[in-house]
């Protein structure tokens, strides 16, 4: 699934929530303050996780059980009541006659979640006792979560050397209980399709909290809440350094829970309004690169769903991951450490059509040991004498090891943009940097000689470069500038010793060359 059909699908699953919410409000008029609360949101992630974890099971017709999807994002909206009450929210507290509306607002998302509940019964949809059951589980969890938060991460309630103790702990419980609606939401909605709610008791046993969704997402959230400087985009409502002025010690703080002036900022929270005090603190993380910590963690919780749903999930549909995708692609972090962290993404091919459209993502050997079409690209770099350069893959390769190849070649990776990936494979095979412009996009078919088969959507980028090559061992055995002419006369005369992607990739550029050369299945020129 591409982003244009993931944006487009949530939009639209978004728009029939808010629809259908609002349809619910008129029948129910004491609910009109929480009807513009809910469809305010353009995108509503549980709606999506709901559907995404629904529609990946048997059953398809995920609108039939819309108030489940609707409740589960009014508990989250009952919890931002309450975390704005007890963190006494600028808003809310300025004055009394607020302070007893949001309360009042707080207590009637419980009735509006009761007569919803209502709506499900009228329909006799199956599993509504079990829901309501779990629905409890998830408001008794964020209940335990403020607790949580307020005894043993709050410097107002606890001395620092408690919370120090035991901080990674009691950081971790806080987190998947407050947010145990995301870990819960997909499981649910995969749960009702298929009719077996086993699966939410796997998740608990087989997913470590430490790499939960609640966890590593909560992470990225106290971490951007660390000023507009990391959120270039920060909504006027963000409460800017909101955890450290109310003594709350959660990731970036405890990361710098030496320095004094953090340590002065948790008891004077007037601290943190200086311009000065924000500065030093965002150059401290930076300096820190606590960043790389972050998005460790949230890469490796990523890896762990993609397993957890390839395993107990017969045909995961491709929203699924999306959703989890917010753990590496996020506007807080450098995508580049993403991919160094997360072996499972740079094991998986993007599976597509013969037009390169995505349609999901496979285990990258068991995608060529099945011949599956996937998205590739080829790499020619070439200098200002017109020489290309090429390389000899390295014996450890899964297929062609220790022939000549062009400059390099890999995969594409779902959710990054071809250009970012190749630029960045280029300069971990061989240490250079290029400005890459693509040329050309076409499919091909052929087998390997070890029981795997490369089908390609392979497009053709081309690049200059006039320095040093730095060949990592690893990918690389010995890397040459040839003139083309040369090039090819060396292919004609000992065609075994060159990979067959890169003789395809010639005769498509145009160069001539034999039946006996190329031993191709099938080339499809898409574009």
């Amino acid at each position: 699934m591409n982003s244009k059909t993931y944006h487009q699908t949530i939009k639209e699953t978004s728009k029939k929530l808010n629809t259908h919410f609002g349809d619910f409000c008129q029948q129910y008029p004491q609910y009109a303050f929480l009807k513009n609360d809910y469809v305010k949101k353009n995108v509503h992630l549980n709606g999506i996780q709901f559907q995404a974890g629904f529609i990946s099971g048997p059953d398809s017709n995920w609108e039939q059980y819309v108030e489940v999807a609707i409740i589960i994002e009014l508990v989250m909206i009952w919890a931002y009541k309450t975390k704005w009450i007890l963190d006494r929210k600028q808003d809310v507290w300025e004055s009394e006659k607020v302070v007893m509306e949001t309360v009042l607002q707080h207590d009637l998302v419980l009735s509006c979640i009761n007569d919803l509940f209502g709506q499900c019964l009228k329909k006799d949809l199956k599993h509504i006792d079990k829901i309501r059951s779990l629905v409890d589980e998830l408001m008794g969890k964020l209940s335990y979560g403020f607790w949580l938060e307020r005894e043993k991460l709050n410097v107002n309630f606890s001395t620092l050397e408690e919370i120090n103790a035991k901080w990674q702990e009691n950081y971790i419980e806080r987190n998947t209980s407050l947010n145990l609606v995301y870990d819960y939401t997909p499981l649910i909605g995969f749960s009702l399709s298929c009719g077996n709610f086993d699966i939410i008791e796997n998740y608990v046993f087989e997913v470590p909290g430490n790499l939960r969704f609640s966890n590593a997402s909560q992470l990225i959230s106290d971490f951007g809440d660390f000023g507009q400087n990391i959120d270039k985009v920060s909504k006027a409502s963000q409460d800017i350094f909101s955890d450290i002025k109310n003594g709350v010690v959660t990731f970036p703080v405890h990361s710098l829970i030496e320095e004094k002036i953090i340590q002065k900022a948790l008891t004077n929270p007037k601290e943190t309004k200086s311009s000065s005090w924000q500065k030093k603190v965002l150059g401290l993380i930076a300096e820190r690169e606590i960043n790389k910590e972050a998005i460790k963690i949230a890469a490796q919780s990523f890896d762990a769903h993609r397993n957890f749903f390839q395993t107990h999930l017969e045909e995961p549909n491709p929203m699924l991951m999306r959703v989890f995708g917010m753990l590496i692609n996020n506007k807080y972090f450098d995508q580049k450490i993403v991919f160094q962290e997360s072996p499972v993404l740079r094991n998986r091919v993007v599976l597509c059509d013969v037009r390169g459209k995505e349609k999901g993502t496979q285990d990258k050997l068991r995608a060529h040991r099945e011949g599956k079409l996937h998205k590739a690209f080829s790499i020619f770099i070439y200098n200002e004498q017109g020489q290309h350069l090429i390389q000899k893959r390295a014996d450890g390769k899964m297929h062609s090891a220790g022939l000549w190849s062009n400059s390099c070649s890999s995969h594409s990776v779902s959710g990054e943009k071809l250009i970012v990936t190749a630029q960045r494979r280029l300069q971990e095979e061989l240490g250079i940097e290029s400005k890459l412009q693509k040329k050309f996009s076409f499919t091909y078919k052929f087998e390997t000689g070890n029981g795997l088969i490369e089908n390609e959507y392979a497009t053709v980028l081309l690049g200059k470069f006039g320095g040093e090559v730095l060949a990592n061992v690893a990918e690389v055995q010995e890397t040459k500038w040839i003139s083309i002419e040369e090039l090819i006369d060396n292919i004609v005369e000992k065609p075994d010793d060159y990979c067959e992607g890169l003789k395809i990739i010639l005769q498509r550029m145009g160069y001539k060359l034999s039946k006996k050369v190329i031993k191709t299945i099938k080339v499809d020129f898409a574009e």
